[in-house]
């Protein structure tokens, strides 16, 4: 089976789901956050999708701080 490379067509649903989980990949990194497990899957219906897998619990804590904090709501801190 050939994948398809960057040179396919923009609106490429396989590309857009790498795409996506490259800019998710890299946001995180912006707050020392690693999902081990974020891929660019294949479509679902015929839309970009993106694997996210499982991670610690420690990290699943880290990610939620994140979003809670950028969306001003305060911490649970449990």
């Amino acid at each position: 089976m050939t994948r398809p490379t960057t040179a396919a067509k923009p609106d490429d649903p396989y590309l857009e789901g790498i795409n996506s989980a490259r800019r998710l990949i890299a946001a995180l990194t912006l707050h020392n956050i690693t999902l081990p497990s974020v891929r660019g899957g294949y479509p679902v219906m015929e839309r970009g999708f993106v694997d996210l897998g499982g991670c610690s619990a420690e990290v699943a804590n880290a990610l939620a701080t994140v979003l809670e904090r950028t969306a001003g709501t305060p911490e649970r801190g449990e």
